[in-house]
């Protein structure tokens, strides 16, 4: 707690103010870290993530005493950004590719469509991740990333469908 309200004291001396610190870090994430993501990008925002991050760490965020709850929110979002943008920069490395909801942009990748212009060639997805799971931690400015292998979908019936019919059925507690 005591290291908080240091954090909220430093902001008043000088710290920029939470609904500035929030607009970064959400022009940020649409451009670095929404479905299109480009190689380049995510570089150039993990290192204005981290840049960010280190400042509201040292500066705090300026607020007035009622919005002291954004300002605790806006220096926990700019970790989880930092971290998050990173794990996605290291997914675009590893040569992952375009999957599900993402498309990564590539200069010699694939058009998704003719009438399209050569910006907007994708990576095709490299399959072999689809058996594997990004694992991410973070210790403070230590970011680590490792790909761990998926676990199977466990083999049962119970999903939520079938415990909610045995609970409403009085059958789960027999």
């Amino acid at each position: 707690a005591r290291d908080l309200l240091a954090w909220l004291k430093a902001g008043e001396a000088g710290g920029t103010g939470w609904k500035a610190e929030r607009l970064e870090l959400q022009a940020r994430m649409s451009r670095a870290g929404a479905h299109i993501r480009s190689r380049a990008e995510l570089k150039a925002a993990v290192s204005e993530a981290r840049a960010q991050w280190k400042r509201l760490e040292a500066k705090g965020c300026r607020c007035a005493r009622r919005d002291r709850g954004e300002a605790l929110t806006t220096r926990q979002l700019a970790f989880a950004q930092l971290v998050i943008l990173d794990a996605i920069r290291f997914e675009v490395e590893s040569e992952v590719g375009s999957r599900g909801s993402s498309m990564v942009l590539a200069p010699n990748g694939k058009p998704p469509h003719a009438q399209l212009g050569t910006d907007w060639h994708f990576a095709q997805e490299d399959t072999a991740f689809r058996d594997k799971v990004l694992e991410t931690s973070a210790a403070g400015a230590a970011i680590a990333h490792r790909w761990a292998p998926r676990r199977p979908i466990p083999a049962t019936e119970a999903w939520f469908e079938t415990i909610w019919s045995d609970y409403r059925d009085g059958l789960v507690f027999k």
